[in-house]
């Protein structure tokens, strides 16, 4: 970090000492590429997760008008700007700034050199502007995608790629190049200074307006989960009163569901959805007899038909909420077996969705340890070894691996809890988005 604090500085002191404009037009453009990084929003627009951020027109339009000097400091001012927003990976940050001070540098390369190969006419000076936009983009996008490939092994082209991912971005990058051109054309009339003033101007009222809109719509998102996650607590509360022998029962299932799943790589409305299932993975129940459901002894085989269908009316209970669609795959498939061996379709091996994999042994492992009046539960040691014994029958071998890895101190805490789910479990995750 000290290194590379060292380094910066001393090519922003070469760049100040042999920069021949007006420092002023740099620190102009610098405060407004900070501000404009500070106030930066992401949202979702068509399916696609967008961050909307002025600097990037500040920064094209002031590298065509003062060349190299503006890419570098426009980069560390995106890195202040950053920092201002709490950004703190630092790794991000330098490759940030890095990418920054590239992707104007190349734009600015690409404008100056076609205006100095071409036929200065309006139409040229356009195209000049708008091939510096699109060299920007390309410049960034190609970053992004050879850091993807050398972390990740993603082909950044193709379907599904990194760069195909965001060519929707490509005509705000045109715009930011036109502007550029506007903002020379303009500074021959009224100065470098007035001519950025006056073309960004605009982009920052739409920039405060959206931030003020996206912070709306967080605060609606945040309000209408508060509203959904406490009618799938007051479902899960229905469900323990239902069967009282499982006292906490929903809870420690969405405890070892969430801890497997994030072991597993599953994040944001993947998980979501998935603890939802969790949570309500026997709401079927609701609709079995009392005489079946709390017969104290063994049930014939015509009541373990009726048992049987609980994850099918579970299904059905929750079929008209579109934010439990992908819910319905833990409640439906809760009960199928790695061999194939289960209900309600024998599903076999992957045939079974991987989030009802998940959760089955994380139901399974709370009924191994729980004591019901009929029997004792098993202790630690003893369900760990079910687990391995059942692994390839009754579940998936790496799910249970996966289970197996977390230490006794973990899932002991999960273990003792025997309170009901409340709203604290479902805030802590991600909000579900469609």
């Amino acid at each position: 970090m000290i290194a590379g604090t060292g380094i910066a500085a001393a090519a922003l002191a070469v760049t100040l000492v042999r920069f021949h404009g007006n420092l002023l037009d740099l620190a102009v453009v610098a405060l407004a590429v900070l501000l404009f990084e500070a106030q930066a929003r992401s949202f979702r627009a068509g399916g696609a997760k967008v961050q909307f951020s002025g600097h990037a027109a500040v920064g094209v339009a002031g590298s065509f008008l003062f060349g190299y000097p503006v890419a570098l400091v426009a980069g560390l001012a995106f890195v202040l700007g950053s920092v201002w927003r709490r950004a703190s990976d630092l790794d991000k940050l330098v490759f940030n700034a890095s990418m920054s001070v590239l992707m104007y540098s190349a734009a600015f390369a690409t404008f100056s050199g076609l205006q100095e190969v071409g036929d200065h006419t309006v139409a040229f000076l356009l195209l000049a502007g708008m091939a510096g936009g699109i060299v920007c983009w390309l410049t960034n996008m190609s970053l992004i995608a050879a850091v993807v490939w050398l972390e990740q092994g993603s082909k950044p082209l193709g379907r599904g790629s990194v760069l195909g991912g965001v060519a929707h971005l490509i005509p705000y990058y045109l715009v930011y190049g036109l502007t550029g051109v506007g903002v020379v054309a303009a500074s021959h009339e009224v100065g470098p200074i007035a001519a950025l003033i006056t073309f960004t101007a605009p982009i920052i009222i739409i920039q405060v307006a959206t931030s003020r809109w996206v912070h709306e719509q967080e605060a609606h998102a945040h309000a209408v989960a508060e509203g959904f996650n406490a009618t799938l607590i007051s479902l899960s509360k229905a469900i323990d009163l239902r069967d009282h022998e499982t006292e906490g029962h929903c809870r420690r299932v969405v405890e070892y569901t969430r801890l497997m799943a994030v072991r597993m790589g599953i994040t944001g409305s993947e998980l979501t959805r998935l603890c939802h299932g969790a949570l309500l993975h026997d709401i079927g129940k609701i609709g079995v007899p009392d005489g079946i459901l709390h017969k104290p002894g063994a049930l014939t085989e015509a009541e373990w038909q009726v048992i049987r269908q609980h994850p099918e009316l579970g299904a059905q209970m929750v079929a008209d909420v579109e934010q439990l669609e992908h819910a319905r795959m833990v409640i439906t498939n809760h009960h199928e077996r790695y061999d194939g061996s289960g209900y309600p379709r024998g599903l076999r091996g992957e045939a079974i969705p991987l989030g009802a994999r998940i959760f089955a042994i994380a139901d399974s492992f709370d009924a191994m340890t729980s004591t019901r009046p009929y029997r004792k539960g098993l202790g630690l040691a003893g369900a760990r070894q079910e687990l391995r014994r059942c692994a390839g029958s009754d579940f998936d071998p790496q799910c249970v691996e996966v289970f197996l890895s977390f230490s006794d101190e973990e899932v002991e805490r999960v273990i003792k809890q025997r309170e009901q789910a409340d709203m604290d479990l479902l805030a802590a995750l991600p909000i579900l988005r469609s």
